[in-house]
């Protein structure tokens, strides 16, 4: 009951940071001029967002699949794919759930082990980390005057902030983290001392265990090549949904490439957020980029809400619609074949 009451709250909490922080967005802007460019926007192309989304998924669970096989399984790339996408609108209730909740999926159709599985999720995690602050500094050399301001602005000053205060204090801080390193130390050391014959520490070990044998199939690649070249689709189609969704209004339909790849590297830092499906975040960032470029706030208000509409339906759509299909594709059919 408290652990139900725990998640309910957190779903809550989230979600009013991200009201909150959607209000401030939104308190000084005109709604009414706002709700027009919206009604008169050309959807249209934010179905080809849609379906470039769809195939940067397919990728992504290819890509997946490839960190899959040297645990020495054969996973179907429809339950991949099936995993991904529910795990996406699992992040849109509780950041950061869809990563187990793919893991299950998975677990459940192909019988791989979880803890095996999120070892090469947090791989894939790393690896989305380093093209996006790679990708990052390509936009800040293309538009360096601009872009190298507004990144110490909105990416490394709130990262820099959360450290700050320790550093600030000198010796302090250096006693603290020593501190925190031997307080840490010595709680591992006595919880193993403690419960190292009950069946709870033989359960973690286990856990432990596949979750660092997962994160080493990174180093045992069939091949390396076509694991990176998933990883340029995948970002390059991406690029794509924030170019396309520029054609939905005159004020954005000139905006080149070099933007779209602004838009989509802090678009990313906002989905980012520790709040449901970047609420807020995502669209003050996004909004603040095409400012940065000449456009009206309003206008990149405009943008940013209908960009990020169209991918949470999808997260939302393709989601429900995965999770109704794979019962029917799996019935009856035979586990995953091993290696």
């Amino acid at each position: 009951m408290k652990a139900k009451l725990f998640s309910a709250l957190r779903i809550v909490i989230f979600f009013a940071i991200g009201a909150v922080l959607f209000w401030l967005v939104l308190r000084n802007q005109n709604i009414d001029e706002i709700k027009s460019k919206l009604e008169a926007a050309h959807w249209s192309w934010a179905l080809g967002a849609l379906f470039f989304g769809f195939l940067s998924n397919i990728f992504r669970a290819l890509r997946w699949n490839m960190l899959i096989h040297p645990l020495g399984f054969r996973p179907k790339v429809k339950n991949t794919f099936g995993g991904v996408m529910v795990g996406y609108m699992a992040n849109l209730a509780i950041p950061r759930l869809g990563e187990v909740m793919r893991c299950a999926v998975v677990n459940r159709y192909e019988k791989v082990p979880v803890n095996k599985l999120l070892g090469t999720v947090v791989v894939e995690r790393v690896m989305d980390v380093l093209t996006i602050f790679l990708l990052l500094l390509v936009v800040v050399l293309l538009e360096f005057d601009k872009m190298s301001e507004f990144s110490v602005k909105y990416v490394f000053t709130p990262m820099g902030l959360k450290f700050k205060n320790f550093f600030s204090h000198g010796v302090l801080f250096y006693l603290i983290v020593v501190g925190a390193f031997a307080a840490t130390l010595f709680i591992f050391w006595f919880l193993y001392v403690r419960f190292r014959g009950t069946k709870y520490f033989v359960k973690m070990k286990y856990l432990v265990r596949g979750f660092i044998t997962g994160a080493k199939t990174i180093g045992k690649l069939q091949n390396r090549n076509l694991f990176l070249l998933y990883t340029v689709l995948i970002w390059l189609l991406y690029l794509m949904m924030s170019y396309v969704c520029f054609f939905c209004f005159p004020a954005t339909s000139h905006l080149g490439f070099v933007i779209a790849l602004a838009v989509m590297v802090f678009g990313g830092f906002g989905w980012a957020a520790p709040v449901q499906g970047g609420i807020g975040t995502f669209d003050i960032i996004v909004t603040q980029t095409l400012v940065l470029f000449g456009i009206a706030e309003n206008d990149g208000l405009a943008y940013a809400i209908l960009s990020h509409a169209t991918q949470v339906f999808a997260m939302l759509f393709f989601g429900l619609v995965t999770l109704i299909l794979l019962p029917l594709v799996n019935r009856k059919q035979p586990t995953a074949a091993r290696d």
